[in-house]
């Protein structure tokens, strides 16, 4: 067993370089990069028809296919937020099954409430707002200020997901539906965690069996209007229920495995394998027409596909891990809660604003102006960047650090000791957030 030992504190600390983490896990920063940008690929397809297929070639002359078609990747990107959701549960319910393994206090629900709070209310709130006030409403974008207030209350309440004219129909943001489904699974999880922790087996049935009936017996069969049903809170239990199930399984495994080649081999072959079942799910779903039905039948299955990718990049080896958790992936990951927010709406303000400018009653993308495409398509990516870092540095964190800091009549709980301690999830002991808050 490989050790080294590091000095904190003035008392010798012994590191156990086979042992699996499980407080921070590196290579979830790539995996939500990963999902992220994949959403947004497929936002910015819409608007640019960039079809992605790369000639390779020498490869034809070898005898082998001579182009690598992604288009399938583009297209169906949008399944990609089902990886968003597997992973906010994965996340959340760690500090549970920790818990319970070491049989130590459960979290707080008070903390967990403040927290998710913290994560995504500021950023949230300021994007409507804004938007709201200088874009919609100055656009004439609604004919009554009854009709604004019919947009705006629900889309602050995060209750727009239950308003078919708004799912669909917003003049505000339509991506932040999913941010609406994470903040009504708030409302529950603590309990669902609870249950989880002492009835894992039947709580996990129980989640399954809610979005089973919901989707079986109720969205699959109205399929005229699937496309407003199948991305409700009740169709994602299924997904949720994996999330807290895997993150269960992946601590106890860390407490009886240990990082060796072997396990980094069959890691990376389970790896592998993850992205080789989920591409063919991703072209399987673009043969059903509406794919919201595909989505209803297969979205459990899809969300155990990610599982598999997501705890096999976790065991493999090192060199495969850091490219889920490179700086750069880190830098992404701290950054893709905005740029999830503001990514699209961007895409369709450029275009609908002629930046870069075009003229004719044709949009370039359906005259095949190849230029404007990629000029598009820059300037969409680089400011989708641009206002994702300011809102990152500018306003979550700041704002998310006096949310946490604060305390009911103004009342600071003094530090026991007068040196800082981070814990290896970035955590003070006070709550408060050092590093990116968790998911």
């Amino acid at each position: 067993m490989e050790k080294t030992s590091d000095t904190r504190l003035g008392k010798p600390l012994t590191l156990d370089k086979t042992a699996i983490g499980t407080k921070h896990i590196d290579v979830l920063d790539g995996a939500r990069a990963l999902a992220v940008f994949v959403v947004l690929w497929f936002h910015f397809w819409q608007q640019n028809w960039i079809t992605p297929y790369i000639s390779i070639p020498f490869l034809a002359r070898l005898g082998l296919p001579g182009a690598i078609n992604l288009e399938f990747v583009a297209r169906a990107g949008f399944l990609f937020v089902d990886w968003l959701l597997f992973l906010s549960a994965f996340c959340l319910f760690l500090p549970y099954a920790r818990a319970a393994l070491e049989h130590t206090p459960l979290p707080e629900s008070r903390l967990f409430y403040k927290k998710r709070f913290a994560r995504i209310v500021p950023s949230y709130y300021a994007s409507v707002l804004l938007i709201f006030a200088l874009v919609s409403v100055p656009s004439g974008a609604y004919r009554t200020v009854w009709d604004g207030l019919y947009d705006l209350i629900p889309t602050l309440t995060f209750t727009q997901t239950l308003f078919p004219g708004l799912l669909i129909g917003t003049k505000i943001n339509g991506v932040l539906w999913t941010a609406a489904i994470e903040m009504q699974f708030y409302l529950f999880f603590p309990l669902l965690a609870r249950a989880f922790v002492k009835k894992p087996g039947w709580t996990y049935l129980g989640m399954l069996a809610v979005s089973a009936l919901y989707l079986r017996g109720f969205a699959l069969p109205q399929a005229d209007s699937i496309r407003l049903t199948v991305n409700q809170l009740p169709a994602f239990f299924g997904v949720f229920a994996n999330g807290m199930a895997f993150a269960f399984l992946f601590v106890l495994a860390a407490k009886h495995l240990r990082r060796s080649p072997q396990l980094s081999a069959l890691a990376l072959a389970g790896l592998l394998l993850g992205f080789a079942l989920l591409a063919s799910l991703m072209k399987d779903a673009l043969k059903t027409s509406p794919v919201q039905v595909w989505q209803a039948e297969n979205r459990y299955a899809l969300s155990l596909v990610f599982a598999l990718v997501t705890l096999s990049a976790a065991l493999t080896f090192s060199g495969v891990r850091w490219l889920f958790s490179n700086a750069l992936m880190r830098y992404l990951s701290l950054i893709s809660y905005n740029v999830y927010i503001w990514h699209q709406w961007i895409a369709v303000k450029f275009k609908e604003w002629k930046i870069p400018y075009w003229a004719g009653e044709k949009p370039p993308n359906m005259t095949g102006d190849v230029r404007w495409q990629w000029t598009y398509t820059a300037l969409v990516l680089l400011s989708t960047l641009a206002i994702a870092t300011a809102a990152t540095y500018l306003l979550e964190h700041p704002a998310a650090k006096r949310i946490l800091a604060w305390q009911p009549g103004g009342k600071k709980r003094e530090p026991m000791i007068a040196i800082e301690i981070v814990e290896e999830d970035g955590e003070r002991p006070d709550g408060a957030e050092t590093k990116r808050p968790e998911e």
